[in-house]
């Protein structure tokens, strides 16, 4: 059997500094500190089509939607909760709609490119997430969306008085070059009202000219739950009065960043709790499991968006709005099964600094061992429950055809939202399940049942031992450059500490250049070029675009090689296509 004591992201490191090996805390395996992301890029910020443009866009097309009765929609929820032990959450309701072209406006740019806008309004929601249907963006074409509200592009007012270097700025990017393909949900805007700006940098002829948009917009999220308004609503019933703050436990403050909310998109939003979990190659792949009934389809996997340090800052201090924590939009479904209630997710938008990844082992735990749970309870700030592993009879007779274990509560239940939060030994802080379901709430601190690691890791070893690399490995420093030929060389992985080093002989007179397709969302890559393994590089490219390109002359007498770095700016880990072409 297989343990994995918990490693933490290193902080306060510079990207490209790699720590020495340092020893573990005891336990059955030894871990080494390796670097994480210690802060987000200083890049400064995009700006959206029209800032670039310098357009007042004033006024703008809306397609508007009316107002839902939250209170019914609350009372609904209730009554679903008085009737089952299920711990997922309903924050979002989803509502079809239709945005067209002739629903917003036109601007002829100069140098002949036009852009698109237009907004949508879903009255009185306190959040929206919209759904994408059949994006073809052409090459050069350009989607920036964004909340309007006082720190966003539209108002024009910014904390420090330029947009590219406002803290607050929330737009969401996505370009066609290379072409984008697809369907795709956006991350939340915590907002009412969202604009879509679609640019085009030169009119074409055809279905774009003739007034036709390269994606459809077809249905929303409408967000009515804010967990922390609710709390105060309650003056201390049910989350207040019997939840315990995590961050007024420092033992297990390490653990804590580790876990995190998620909310996917089925037909409605619904909110889970999960966490990163280490493997083996200590590579900060960043897997994350949760349970089955909160993920269990990819769709629901790619509209995932994760909540990071979702916690207070000190013990019983003012909690954060969800708004305002970091969030990684879009992630990829590994495996999935109800045997154990379990999916196991790679994120695939960028992780913030600070993170940790969690210990794990597929041993067997006995009766009585004391454990915790860290969790969302009703979709609000960390909390953790204190308890030990009890007799699985209770939750064998209720889901006879799950692997579970059970764990009664000493301190502090769990509710809905809790759903996919793993229970961990308090000796060791690993992993051994994660939350299904349970009759336990506020005023009825009984048991819950979590799926068994134990059937789990046999459908996950193969992720938990390798970690996430390609085939190009080990390439890691200019020594070890992989050397290529002309053409593309797809689904390349590169992680922080671990940049991609490529190589090409070029003819003598002749240009070698390289080409970076990725998702700038997903983890910023940069791009360098060399002329030997020696000395700077010669060229860089560090935009915070979905694309970076290089091009590196060879005007010697005869043929010699160069070399490029490929690395991240930001993050712990991205995927990119690679185009090699030499004239």
């Amino acid at each position: 059997m297989i343990q994995r004591i918990p490693k933490l992201a290193a902080a306060a490191v510079g990207l490209a500094t790699l720590l020495g090996p340092a020893a573990g805390w005891a336990g059955p395996a030894e871990t080494f500190g390796i670097p994480g992301p210690s802060q987000p890029s200083l890049k400064p910020a995009r700006l959206t089509p029209s800032e670039a443009a310098g357009l007042d866009l004033g006024r703008v097309p809306e397609v508007r939607l009316q107002a839902l009765d939250a209170d019914a929609l609350l009372r609904e929820d209730a009554a679903v909760q008085r009737q089952g032990r299920a711990k997922g959450l309903r924050y979002g309701v989803g509502r079809d709609l239709l945005l067209a072209a002739g629903d917003g406006h036109r601007y002829d740019l100069a140098g002949g490119g036009r852009l698109w806008v237009g907004e949508i309004v879903s009255t009185g929601a306190l959040g929206l997430r919209l759904h994408f249907r059949d994006v073809r963006l052409p090459a050069g074409a350009e989607l920036a969306i964004y909340s309007v509200d006082a720190s966003d592009p539209a108002s024009g007012v910014f904390r420090n008085g330029d947009p590219r270097f406002d803290p607050d700025r929330n737009v969401e990017f996505h370009d066609g070059a290379p072409a984008r393909r697809g369907d795709f949900w956006t991350g939340t805007f915590f907002d009412e009202r969202v604009r879509v700006e679609f640019l085009m940098p030169v009119a074409p002829a055809g279905a774009a000219a003739s007034g036709e948009l390269p994606f459809t917009v077809d249905r929303l999220q409408h967000l009515y739950l804010d967990p922390v308004a609710e709390l105060a609503k309650r003056s201390g019933q049910a989350v207040g009065s019997c939840e315990n703050d995590v961050t007024c436990h420092p033992e297990w403050a390490d653990v804590a960043r580790a876990v995190a909310g998620i909310g996917v998109v089925n037909r409605d939003a619904l909110f889970c709790t999960g966490q990163l979990l280490d493997d083996q190659a200590e590579d900060l792949t960043p897997y994350w499991l949760t349970a089955h009934h909160c993920v269990s389809s990819a769709g629901a996997a790619q509209s995932a968006e994760i909540y990071w340090l979702y916690q207070t800052a000190t013990c019983g201090g003012v909690p954060p709005a969800l708004r305002g924590v970091p969030h990684s939009v879009g992630a990829t479904l590994l495996a999935t099964s109800q045997a154990s209630d379990f999916s196991l997710l790679m994120v695939e938008g960028a992780l913030p600094a600070g993170l940790f990844w969690a210990g794990w082992t597929s041993q067997a735990v006995a009766d009585g061992t004391t454990a915790a749970a860290i969790h969302h309870p009703r979709g609000d700030y960390k909390r953790i429950s204190f308890g030990f592993k009890d007799a699985v009879a209770a939750c064998k007779s209720l889901s006879p055809n799950h692997s579970l274990v059970r764990v009664s509560w000493t301190d502090g239940p769990t509710e809905t939202g809790s759903s996919g939060s793993g229970i961990f030994r308090s000796d060791t802080h690993q992993l051994f399940g994660q939350l299904y379901d349970g009759p336990s709430a506020c005023g009825r601190e009984t048991y819950d049942c979590f799926g068994a690691f134990t059937t789990t890791y046999p459908a996950i070893e193969s992720f938990l031992q390798a970690g996430s690399d390609d085939d190009s490995e080990p390439n890691d420093t200019c020594a070890q450059a992989r050397t290529v030929r002309r053409g593309t060389l797809p689904n390349r992985i590169v992680k922080i500490g671990s940049p991609d080093w490529y190589a090409i002989r070029v003819p003598a007179g002749k240009t070698v250049t390289v080409r970076l397709a990725f998702s700038n969302a997903q983890g910023d890559i940069d791009l360098a070029g060399f002329r030997s393994c020696s000395g700077d590089p010669a060229v860089i490219s560090a935009g915070s675009s979905d694309g970076e390109v290089i091009s590196l002359a060879n005007p010697g007498g005869q043929a010699a090689f160069v070399y490029w770095r490929v690395y991240l700016d930001s993050d712990t880990r991205n995927d990119y296509d690679m185009t090699v072409s030499v004239r």
